[in-house]
């Protein structure tokens, strides 16, 4: 249908511009590399866990060790600022390409360390790239699909997100139970099951940056970026992928508002847009907002880093001690046993642990749908999602039957219920000119805290297991008081 005018020449809004380029071949190959790229990025990230249960004894990690590896993934935040200031001046489609092209070499590198020094090296690297193509991507894909099917589009994306766990521990099922070892005496190393693991947890990365790389870039950066006619340029090729000719596209210019062009300095223009959080009428909100994604996230982040190796000593304990013991006691009496030289190293990650992984990745995905139908209630989510992690960190070390400290173990994670939540007050509560950056800002503050929680918990666990858990009960039921004081509904705003 045409809009506006009839001659050729007349302006299109970008959104109508897609509308009219249809719904076909390219879309859904836009589609299917943002998830498989968004879906690398998780296992990049929280996949890794299970590479370092596996890799424990061949790289001979400690709990130290153990902890600065599981904290690398989360160095990548620190960049955020940088890759999005990259993004918004050179192109979408090439950050996503330079991240992720270079995250999945690193990754794939990391499965062949000699040591554990190396592969830290290599997934620091790695992952300060590969962890911005998952907000890149999500940008990337509502800026190149047409408004009716943006939301199902991101939904979909960000569900192959969150299938990451399952993934990867159904690998992990397969993989490290096969049994060969290989020498490769040029690189000092044993190629073992877990190495096969990593590399192929490695792949979705470089197989989405391989998609891309057959894509347009954004057509709404190439609008306030470029010219009207580069736009429509890029406009005709997906009319044309997903069916149509491109002599028969009736778009042939774009409105652009050039007010709306980036004119000023990045430094001036951030400090412009940062102030406002942080001095009155914003300061009060953004501190409790920050601190309730802060919970949100980093108590499952740094879980969910340690879970795989904390749950598989849980197991291993549970084959050799039938006395009743607490959850600390379970695993810390397994990580402070000597280790004898004469032991043969294993691949091998208790069947039980690889269940629990995936049964975890289930159980989430499953509860976040039905959390998603009573999403308006977004203090009564936020209240019961934090008590039920607040008393679950309780009772994790008084419980004595294993499997209700599993139960619990894995309740304490639940704070990620919220995030939605947390999500939808920065929308309601910040004007649209730095709603952005506050939420980016926020997830930039909840990562740092999950970086130094991981290492805090690998530094104080063997020693002081059950104060780790109260004490981090503590934030979390802070987080309970706080949401009281949030609004129960929308606030209409000026």
């Amino acid at each position: 249908m045409r809009h506006g005018d009839s001659e050729l020449g007349d302006a299109y809004d970008l959104d109508e511009a897609l509308e009219l380029t249809g719904h076909g071949h390219y879309n859904y190959q836009l589609l299917t590399a943002c998830s498989i790229l968004s879906h690398g990025v998780a296992l990049d990230m929280f996949g890794f866990n299970v590479v370092l249960a596996a890799a424990s004894c061949d790289l001979e990690l400690g709990i130290v060790e153990s902890g600065a590896l599981a904290s690398a993934p989360f160095a990548g935040v620190i960049f955020a600022f940088l890759w999005g200031y990259y993004a918004d001046t050179r192109g979408r489609r090439r950050a996503i390409l330079l991240s992720s092209s270079v995250g999945f070499i690193m990754a794939a590198l990391s499965s062949l360390a000699p040591c554990w020094q190396a592969m830290l090296a290599l997934k620091l690297i790695g992952c300060s790239f590969s962890t911005a193509s998952f907000s890149l991507t999500m940008t990337y894909l509502g800026e190149c699909t047409g408004p009716k099917l943006r939301d199902r589009y991101i939904f979909i994306m960000t569900s192959a997100n969150l299938a990451s766990e399952i993934v990867a521990f159904g690998l992990a099922y397969f993989l490290l139970q096969l049994n060969f070892i290989v020498p490769i005496t040029w690189l000092a190393i044993t190629y073992r099951p877990w190495r096969l693991f990593t590399f192929i947890m490695a792949s979705p990365l470089g197989m989405g940056a391989v998609m891309i790389y057959f894509l347009q870039e954004s057509p709404k950066f190439l609008a306030e970026r470029s010219s009207s006619k580069e736009t429509v340029k890029v406009l005709k090729v997906i009319y044309e992928m997903n069916g149509g000719k491109k002599d028969d596209y009736p778009v042939k210019d774009i409105k652009i508002d050039h007010s709306e062009r980036r004119n000023e300095r990045f430094w001036s223009s951030l400090m412009k847009q940062t102030t406002p959080l942080f001095k009155p009428p914003l300061l009060w909100i953004t501190l409790q907002l920050f601190y309730l994604m802060t919970i949100a996230i980093s108590t499952n982040n740094v879980f969910i880093m340690w879970f795989s190796i904390f749950v598989n000593l849980f197991f291993n304990s549970l084959t050799v001690d039938n006395d009743n013991g607490s959850f600390c006691e379970r695993i810390v009496s397994n990580l402070t046993v000597p280790q004898s030289d004469s032991i043969t190293c294993s691949d091998t990650i208790s069947s039980n642990t690889l269940y629990s992984g995936m049964l975890l990745g289930l159980f989430y995905t499953f509860v976040t749908l039905l959390v998603s139908r009573i999403a308006s209630w977004r203090r009564l989510v936020l209240i019961t999602s934090f008590t039920i992690a607040a008393i679950s960190g309780i009772l994790v070390d008084l419980l004595k039957e294993p499997w209700a400290n599993l139960i619990v173990f894995v309740l304490l994670q639940g704070t990620l219920l919220g995030i939605g939540s947390v999500a939808s007050y920065f929308v309601d509560l910040y004007p649209t000119a730095c709603r952005g950056l506050a939420m980016s800002l926020a997830m930039m503050t909840a990562r740092l805290v999950a970086l130094a929680g991981v290492n805090a918990v690998g530094a104080v666990i063997v020693n002081h297991c059950s104060l780790t858990f109260y004490a981090w009960t503590v934030l979390i039921a802070g987080g309970v008081i706080v949401v009281f004081f949030l609004p129960a509904h929308k606030v209409t705003k000026k």
